[in-house]
């Protein structure tokens, strides 16, 4: 076949494509090669900070905007919020993160409103001026301010400051579950392969050498200084894993428990098996299910050092905050 009949197969070829898969690659947007995305530690509107490094074994999806932005920004929002939706169960191991551009008018309480407008999930950075410039250059976003021409507004002069927008880079930046920047796709991509793209990458396992991850993790201890540990466990790689055994040394003793119903009767069962940890699962240990059980657990205790050591992963540390009866958190 010559040259012109080559090209005349080529609009039925990628009309077959755009039906199926589309005309665009799968790589088209992704970074290349593969590292580890910047480091991002910036204070959160809501309060306390937010480190990309503590993000592993979840998908984060960044964007950079300002609460001003008249179009772009609630736009971006918007498909993040479908997104978010799409996903379902899925997207409880995907973080939305929205980091503003405009610190001199973005207070952090306009900020956290303005981000959980689209959705209470989502979490919105600020950073002072002076350490933005840095954060901007080393994800290679820009960002500048547009004055409007004041020539024009001569009969009608500002009474305050000038207003301005400001000129930014409009983009995902995705980064997966073992911290690697994977993809940096344009405002304009389409939902569809925003929402495929993103779940390829969450249905992706972990590294195995991260290990179960904790979720959730609070204590509630009673006049008795008895209790109870409860959390979830997240086990996001391709092997199977068990909780065997718990130890503080905040309480004088750390057991396996599961609370199991025979009609009204409730009986408290030890689980010195410990409980197992499928590969690619979650593990709820809730009240009235699987819990960890606390004796003798100071009376000052206000958080509690607590160490899990599963079969394969081996021991994983952390910290829990231990609340009274009453304190509704649970």
């Amino acid at each position: 076949m010559d040259m012109r009949g080559r090209t005349r197969w080529l609009p039925p070829l990628c009309a077959l494509l755009v039906l199926t898969a589309g005309c665009r690659k799968s790589d088209e947007f992704a970074v290349l090669p593969l590292q580890a995305a910047p480091e991002l530690e910036v204070p959160q509107a809501s309060g306390g900070i937010f480190r990309l490094s503590e993000q592993r074994g979840k998908v984060v999806v960044l964007s950079f905007g300002y609460t001003s932005c008249p179009d772009v920004c609630p736009t971006t929002l918007n498909q993040l919020q479908r997104l978010q939706r799409r996903l379902g169960a899925a997207a409880r191991d995907l973080q939305v993160v929205f980091l503003s551009v405009d610190p001199e008018r973005d207070s952090a309480e306009q900020l956290e409103k303005y981000v959980h407008a689209f959705n209470p999930r989502f979490l919105g950075l600020r950073l002072e001026e002076g350490s933005l410039a840095s954060v901007l250059s080393a994800w290679h976003v820009t960002a500048a301010r547009h004055y409007p021409d004041t020539t024009r507004y001569r009969q009608h002069p500002f009474k305050q400051d000038v207003p301005y927008t400001i000129d930014h880079t409009g983009a995902f930046f995705v980064v997966d579950k073992r911290g690697v920047l994977r993809l940096r796709l344009p405002f304009s991509v389409g939902a569809e392969y925003l929402k495929d793209e993103v779940a390829r990458l969450l249905a992706e396992d972990e590294d195995p050498s991260v290990g179960p991850r904790v979720e959730k993790a609070r204590a509630m201890v009673t006049p008795s200084r008895v209790g109870a540990v409860y959390l979830t466990l997240v086990n996001g790689t391709g092997r199977d894993d068990r909780l065997v055994s718990a130890e503080s040394s905040s309480a004088g003793r750390v057991e396996l428990h599961e609370v199991l119903a025979e009609g009204e009767l409730l009986r408290m069962n030890p689980r010195p098996e410990g409980f197992a940890l499928p590969a690619r699962s979650r593990v709820e240990l809730e009240p009235g299910g699987k819990h960890l059980m606390l004796y003798a657990v100071p009376a000052a205790a206000a958080q509690l050092d607590l160490t899990l050591r599963f079969e394969k992963a081996g021991p994983v540390r952390l910290s829990v905050p231990v609340s009274e009866p009453g304190a509704d958190a649970l």
